[in-house]
């Protein structure tokens, strides 16, 4: 399999992902992917293995805080994620 190859970035960033890594990865039109900057690479991931993020009590409260959510809510979503652990 081929680990990489040259590709060009066209108007509002659109980029074709060479077929070899296509049918390698088994992604289909239409399928929803992940892409996220790692340094200065991007690392495009397929639905199926994308990971999921898991955060402390401390990280959640600051995103609670940062989202400014109304205070009944923020209260529902402590109470939702404390009864989670």
């Amino acid at each position: 399999m081929l680990q990489s190859q040259w590709v060009k970035i066209l108007s509002k960033g659109l980029i074709t992902i060479p077929n070899d890594f296509r049918k390698a990865l088994d992604l289909k039109v239409g399928e929803v992917a992940r892409i996220k900057k790692v340094g200065r690479r991007l690392v495009l991931e397929p639905r199926d293995v994308a990971d999921y993020e898991l955060y402390s009590d401390k990280e959640f409260k600051r995103m609670i805080k940062e989202d400014k959510l109304p205070v009944k809510l923020a209260q529902k979503a402590t109470s939702f994620w404390s009864n989670m652990q």
